[in-house]
């Protein structure tokens, strides 16, 4: 059993929050797919819909959407796609100093990395998710941040 970590994106107010799963909570999750729907009751946001947009396993490989399934896989990704950065530094003249700059990459740069499959598993440990529809509460107040924040600003003026 896992425990998840959740990171949940509000395009309406542009601010992301985060949420820890425990163990009994985090059983509902197996089995969804990147890209579902799911109603935010199920780890505590009532009257949202939620969509699953991606995640990551305990060793931080990404999940892909088009890989079925719950295993790591090696495949060849381009540059600008989940999983892959291509970075490649050079060094700069001693004239202009001793730093090493970022350099673009090769057009058509591939390489051959591992992610893992679309799928929620007990390997999975961290998922994405954006709010597709808002329920009548904030998000704030349902998962008692609102509260917290509030409190703290009240010590500070005193």
């Amino acid at each position: 059993m896992a425990e998840f970590k959740l990171a949940i994106g509000n395009p309406s107010t542009k601010k992301t929050y985060k949420l820890q799963l425990n163990e009994n909570d985090s059983k509902s999750l197996y089995g969804k797919k990147i890209g579902e729907e799911i109603n935010g009751e199920l780890i505590g946001l009532n009257g949202y819909k939620i969509k699953i947009t991606g995640g990551s396993d305990y060793s931080g490989f990404p999940m892909r959407p088009e890989i079925d399934g719950s295993q790591k896989k090696k495949i060849i990704l381009t540059t600008g796609s989940v999983g892959f950065r291509a970075r490649r530094y050079h060094n700069v003249p001693s004239a202009e100093g001793a730093k090493k700059k970022l350099k673009q990459t090769m057009p058509g740069e591939r390489r051959r990395k591992s992610v893992r499959g679309n799928t929620i598993s007990e390997d999975t440990v961290q998922i994405n998710l954006k709010v597709t529809s808002a329920g009548k509460d904030s998000i704030e107040k349902l998962l008692g941040i609102e509260e917290k924040s509030s409190e703290e600003n009240s010590e500070k003026s005193e």
